[in-house]
């Protein structure tokens, strides 16, 4: 496998080891606490990645399929556009701007259950090494889909390659800062 491509299955990976590493001291009633009001607990943050890299994902799969069948060419490189890059870099934490979350990948604000949360967090990243993996033979530069969450906007596989890692990073950061300020204010 390509070089760069391993090293999203690594990003991967290490955002797994993180999250496992953030949830795994916290007790149902840490896990799910909130920094304040309209701000999102450890819990939540887990989840909306969860929700998000399934969402994110849809049809990517297909468009890799169509591409192969249409005979694209080997793999490239990761070269997103200059917003792909700017996208990809908006993600890394620390947070400089923030973004409301779309409905169908906000966290529900019920308690969510410690139990399987980190599981789930690994298994919505299965279907996301499955698309690394299909595209080691593939130019992912050519192959591009609408947004998911913009459909007007044209996205780059190469660019959500990048991004759905970066993305975890960001609500990584962010629930390792309310993991500590729960733990400062129960002290």
């Amino acid at each position: 496998m390509h070089a760069e491509l391993q090293a999203l299955l690594d990003a991967v990976a290490a955002c797994e080891r993180d999250a496992e590493a953030l949830v795994a001291p916290l007790d149902e009633s840490s896990v799910n606490q909130v920094r304040r009001a309209g701000t999102w607990s450890v819990a939540q943050c887990i989840n909306h990645l969860t929700l998000m890299n399934e969402f994110y994902l849809r049809g990517w799969h297909d468009a890799v399929a169509n591409a192969r069948a249409r005979g694209a060419m080997s793999f490239n490189g990761l070269r997103p556009t200059l917003i792909g890059r700017w996208f990809v870099r908006s993600m890394e934490p620390p947070v400089k701007m923030r973004a409301r979350a779309i409905a169908v990948v906000t966290p529900p604000p019920t308690t969510i259950p410690h139990a399987g949360l980190v599981d789930a967090y690994k298994m919505s990243h299965d279907r996301y090494r499955d698309l690394v993996r299909a595209a080691a033979d593939i130019d992912v530069n050519r192959i591009v889909r609408p947004n998911a969450i913009v459909p007007s906007v044209k996205m780059r596989l190469a660019t959500v390659l990048l991004v759905i890692p970066a993305h975890d990073r960001r609500h990584l950061w962010q629930a390792a800062r309310v993991s500590a300020d729960v733990a400062r204010r129960s002290n």
